[in-house]
């Protein structure tokens, strides 16, 4: 069987989803190399604005695909799928986010491609994955997809290094990015999906030799959160990295006193997960994903969060005490739950069950 994969180019830093597809990738084609794994993928000569994106979505995929002989189309990105095609279609759906809160996006455009198209193909698809049950809750109730068409796949831990890591890879990363001594981590894109507010203001609450360290960038122009470091008066004990190589993560995961991941809406959650194979106690909200990633691995907070009560968790979690390490123990095996050997093993599964029946 020929499983070909949009492979639109998503540049050499890779998060989110596009780690999991290339931990995806990486293990079909090592535990079933019985079946012929094609990535279509196009370039990128030219400013790439959504006309340009529709054409090679609708039109040059769906005709590249027919001439590889593809018995499978998988689109993985998020982006949206063909509607007329030969062959069978399967689309990875990460979230609905845009569709649940519009104005999580800055223009018209991207409401309409992100918030009302995407979903509009997925129903057309003949399977949808999903890494979570409560992406699937919102295909059935957003985008309309028969639960019967949808399984839940999820992902593993997108890490490639020993975990945790080693007391001297922790040093290393500790000077390298010149790290305080003690910091709160949190890994990812700062966007108006995280409650980034309340986390620097609950900084505040606690003492000053704890600080914040972000691996990540921060969306310029759609976010405040520079303006509201300033405003608090946190500029000397917030540190703000911008995109961190894989390789690194391990380390500033493991340097970290507590993880914490004020997001309103996710998914899945990797570095949720990440955070707890490297053996740090993780913080973060009871919302949409992430109750089915930590389990009673770390500490949820229920919506509204107060600053004051984000902060007295992550205080008391910051402290190397009883509590903290029976959740680094539990963390770990939770972790160990979610691995890509059967991500690869139920996606192939589907594949099979689409082309045979």
């Amino acid at each position: 069987m020929r499983i070909c994969f949009d492979a639109q180019a998503p540049g050499s830093n890779l998060t989110g989803a596009g780690k999991a597809f290339a931990f995806l990738l990486r293990r079909l084609r090592a535990d079933h190399p019985r079946h012929d794994y094609v990535l279509l993928a196009h370039e990128r000569r030219a400013a790439w604005r959504l006309p340009r994106q529709l054409f090679w979505e609708q039109v040059e995929l769906p005709v590249r695909a027919c001439r590889a002989g593809a018995d499978v189309l998988h689109v993985t990105g998020g982006t949206s799928a063909p509607l007329v095609r030969r062959g069978r279609l399967v689309m990875t759906v990460h979230d609905l986010a845009p569709t649940r809160h519009p104005e999580l996006l800055p223009g018209p455009r991207s409401r309409w491609y992100w918030g009302r198209w995407v979903p509009r193909t997925a129903r057309a698809a003949d399977l949808v994955l999903v890494p979570s049950a409560a992406t699937r809750r919102d295909l059935v109730t957003l985008a309309g997809v028969p639960e019967a068409r949808i399984r839940v796949v999820p992902w593993g831990v997108a890490l490639d290094a020993a975990l945790p890591a080693p007391a001297e890879a922790i040093e290393r990363a500790r000077a390298a990015y010149g790290l305080p001594g003690r910091y709160l981590l949190y890994v990812g894109t700062i966007d108006r999906r995280k409650d980034y507010g309340t986390l620097l203001e609950a900084l505040g609450h606690l003492e000053p030799r704890l600080h914040l360290v972000v691996a990540g960038t921060v969306i310029e122009g759609r976010t405040d959160f520079r303006e509201r470091v300033t405003r608090l008066g946190l500029g000397d004990r917030v540190r703000v990295l911008g995109y961190v190589p894989e390789r690194d993560l391990p380390a500033l995961y493991g340097g970290a006193a507590v993880f914490v991941y004020p997001s309103f809406y996710e998914g899945f959650g990797l570095p949720v997960l990440e955070a707890m194979a490297c053996g740090t106690p993780v913080v973060t909200y009871r919302t949409t994903s992430l109750p089915e990633v930590v389990g009673d691995a770390g500490v949820l907070l229920d919506l509204p969060v107060a600053p004051a009560a984000l902060a007295a968790e992550l205080g008391r979690l910051a402290e190397d005490g009883p509590w903290r390490r029976e959740l680094v123990g539990r963390g770990l095996a939770r972790a160990a739950r979610f691995d890509w050997g059967v991500t690869a093993r139920l996606t192939v599964e589907a594949y099979e069950a689409l082309v045979t029946g």
